[in-house]
């Protein structure tokens, strides 16, 4: 049976779709956002598939689409890293090609501890009060992101290995 190839703007968008819908289905739900599911791992195939510049793009607007399900604002800044720049920097993963599952272990474990930076940054403006000092917020952010970022990168790490070992075809870039 031949797979016919989808053009780019095809595949990004029924990724996009893919990542939307199975981050609505979560393993855990932190009270103040966050959450465990597997939404990024459409996004993470498409960096792999398409490199560096569309993984990027494809994760701002998956952030953007994020915001019609369940927006969680508090301040502009923390609008811009907890959404756009925070799934952006998913793209990261396409930086390099997944050809063994160390590399493709690696490179998302990259996009997602740049994703929890972005999210300890915008949890800190969030905490951040009156009494307490930034490095507070910032320490008090970062454990709290910590808690969904954790376990959905450890999961996310163990199909993407599985997959560029068994799958590579769905991770073989095609640019």
């Amino acid at each position: 049976m031949r797979i016919r190839k989808l053009n780019v703007v095809t595949e990004c968008g029924m990724l996009l779709a893919a990542a939307l819908a199975l981050s609505n289905i979560k393993l855990f739900q932190m009270p103040s956002g966050g959450s465990v599911s597997l939404g990024v791992l459409p996004l993470l195939l498409l960096s792999a598939r398409h490199g560096l510049l569309t993984g990027c793009a494809s994760g701002a607007l998956l952030g953007l689409l994020m915001l019609t399900t369940r927006p969680f604002i508090v301040h502009p800044v923390q609008f811009l890293l907890d959404y756009p720049l925070a799934y952006a920097a998913i793209g990261l993963a396409g930086i390099v090609s997944w050809r063994t599952p160390a590399k493709a272990a690696t490179a998302t474990t990259l996009a997602n501890v740049i994703r929890l930076l972005l999210h300890v940054i915008a949890g800190a403006i969030f905490f951040v009060t009156g009494k307490d000092s930034f490095m507070q917020a910032l320490m008090a952010s970062f454990l709290y992101n910590l808690g969904h970022m954790l376990p959905e990168t450890v999961i996310c790490v163990i199909l993407v290995s599985y997959i560029a070992r068994n799958h590579q075809a769905l991770c073989a870039r095609q640019n």
